[in-house]
């Protein structure tokens, strides 16, 4: 089991939105980092300290450093897995003690539907900060993370407390999004996928006002999220990582990787935390 950290700020890893197919496992692991876990669209098996368990959609994890988890999905399960890695300094934890619940069992919360929209919601604008180097980028990060925890905190309290998301979501937009995050490994399948949408150059067009970025900006960054996670949660070698991320040689993901974070693979995977606070 790795050994907790003491973080010296608030502050996102990686995220990642995994959409699962029927009988997919991701397999038990550990690691020295909170971890919230956003199980939408279907049910799904998780694994936690006390073991293996069913939960609906809509349900909400907290794995605290440390805690080993895995999880699966049914034959005839297609969930989705909403995942944020961050650091927390005890004395910003010790404000939240429903997240410091030492049961495992008592940090599994199932929201209501406008929470769960919410959720979403500010994990996208999270993750827009994230991969879109700008001016307080880091503090904009951080102050979206707080507002995460703020939120989750108060309705897991049952605090009466309003929707945050915007009135109007286009759902074609979510749709391209989600599109663009399962596409992050075949980035020439993508572009097969694409010209087969309706109406496309009209969502790219509102894809880049909602997002700040185009579709195809936005695959390439989160590849780069992609490789993040894979440094930080798996063994692989940086060649197998490339692969995965859809590189062809082992070099140009270095070198993008490079470009990206302002260190290399090596270097990042050794020393996330830091890294992770210089750049995006």
């Amino acid at each position: 089991m790795p050994p907790a950290i003491t973080p010296a700020e608030l502050s996102v890893l990686s995220m990642r939105c995994i959409a699962a197919e029927p009988c997919s496992t991701y397999d038990w692991h550990s690691h020295a980092f909170h971890e919230f876990s956003f199980v939408s669209d279907d049910q799904a098996t998780i694994g936690y300290p006390p073991g293996m368990r069913a939960v609906d959609r809509d349900t909400l994890m907290l794995y605290q450093a440390g805690e080993s988890h895995a999880g699966w999905s049914g034959p005839k399960q297609n969930p989705r897995f909403w995942v944020v890695h961050f650091t927390v300094p005890p004395d910003i934890l010790a404000t939240f003690p429903r997240f410091s619940e030492p049961l495992p069992e008592r940090r599994i919360w199932s929201l209501k539907h406008e929470q769960a929209e919410a959720f979403r919601w500010m994990f996208l604008q999270m993750l827009n900060e994230r991969i879109r180097p700008r001016p307080f980028q880091p503090e904009a990060e951080s102050a979206w993370l707080r507002l995460l925890l703020i939120s989750i905190h108060r309705w897991i309290s049952d605090e009466v407390s309003e929707s945050l998301t915007p009135d109007v979501v286009n759902p074609d937009l979510v749709k391209l999004w989600h599109l663009v995050n399962a596409s992050v490994g075949q980035p020439a399948e993508y572009v097969e996928r694409i010209h087969t949408l309706p109406n496309y150059d009209s969502l790219r067009h509102g894809f880049k006002r909602a997002f700040g970025c185009s579709p195809r900006d936005m695959m390439l960054r989160l590849r780069m999220q992609h490789a993040k996670n894979l440094l930080l949660e798996s063994s692989l070698s940086i060649k197998e990582i490339a692969d995965r991320c859809g590189y062809q040689r082992q070099h140009e993901f270095a070198r993008a990787f490079r470009q990206h974070t302002g260190a290399s693979p090596t270097a990042w995977r050794a020393q996330p935390f830091l890294h992770s606070a210089s750049r995006p």
